[in-house]
């Protein structure tokens, strides 16, 4: 029986199959990236979403990627531990003096950005031991470690713990999150951004490469990020969208390029012609950006 990684619930539904032939046709056609070996037990990859919270994911879960799988990636995208705009945005509900831990450190750009502001009390994460040395080299504390093992050594010892595009690649969400809130301080934050999959951009752009299988397990959205407060003791402080601005050239692009409907295809194309100034100013105020970050407060243990 198929459940919801997140309600561990069954009270899910099918909306999507994939053939697993186009999704490693993309790969190597987008990335130069063989996933052939995610895809050896299934011809179709199928996109669940749990009615109770809105979540969804890919299933079966063996199709997700592996170390391996990010340290190709990492080879093969040179930008793709980089400067965040969440990374910024977060910055504001962090003290100097918050101990705090990231999971997902990558090479260190953010916490060498929390180091820039003055921010020193800081440990990382990260399952690439590629990048792990690498931020030893840097003098940065990261260690290769699960959550769930940093949970099992040092419960409660947290102000702030975040993750920056982690929560879409992994499987045990549930478990993910609640070692995530075991090392948290009671009234402590949990930082977590994620790409946004709302409803238009997830209906108009659904086979974007690394949106995806192996990359991406999860989809999330306002509502899944939301239905948080009624899965674990924690409140939602805030939910920030990032601005469609910071990639309106993609969006537009891919908009006169690929939307399923002729007339919106053909619309655009002219308004961005001989009104783009105008075009944009309406669509960034319309839709939301690519990520968004939502900001936790861990309630007192029941």
């Amino acid at each position: 029986m198929i459940i919801s990684p997140l309600t561990r619930r069954n009270n899910i539904k099918k909306i999507l199959e994939i053939d697993s032939n186009v999704i490693v046709m993309k790969y190597k056609r987008d990335i130069n990236i063989d996933v052939k070996r995610f895809f050896e037990k299934t011809s179709i990859i199928s996109l669940y979403e749990c009615l109770d919270s809105g979540y969804k994911f890919y299933y079966p879960f063996s199709s997700i990627g592996d170390g391996d799988f990010y340290k190709d990636l990492s080879l093969n995208r040179k930008n793709y531990y980089s400067n965040r705009w969440e990374h910024k945005e977060s910055l504001r509900f962090i003290n100097k003096e918050d101990k705090l831990l990231e999971i997902g450190s990558g090479f260190g750009t953010y916490l060498n950005l929390l180091k820039k502001n003055n921010v020193s009390n800081i440990k990382g994460l990260e399952l690439n031991s590629h990048a792990v040395i690498k931020c030893k080299e840097e003098g940065l504390d990261v260690e290769q470690v699960l959550i769930e093992n940093e949970a099992n050594l040092n419960g409660n010892l947290y102000d702030v713990v975040c993750s920056f595009q982690v929560l879409e690649h992994v499987v045990n969400v549930n478990d993910f999150i609640k070692a995530s809130l075991d090392v948290l301080r009671k009234n402590g934050k949990l930082i977590i951004g994620v790409p946004n999959n709302n409803p238009y951009l997830f209906v108009n752009d659904r086979y974007h490469t690394l949106n995806l299988p192996p990359h991406h397990a999860g989809l999330w959205n306002r509502k899944s990020l939301k239905s948080l407060e009624s899965i674990f003791n924690i409140n939602l402080e805030s939910l920030i969208f990032e601005p469609l601005e910071n990639s309106y050239d993609y969006f537009i692009g891919f908009q006169i390029k690929s939307n399923p409907s002729f007339v919106i295809r053909k619309g655009l194309f002219f308004l961005n012609k001989f009104f783009p100034i105008i075009l944009k100013k309406i669509l960034c105020k319309f839709f939301n950006g690519r990520n968004v970050l939502a900001i936790f407060n861990k309630l007192d243990d029941e």
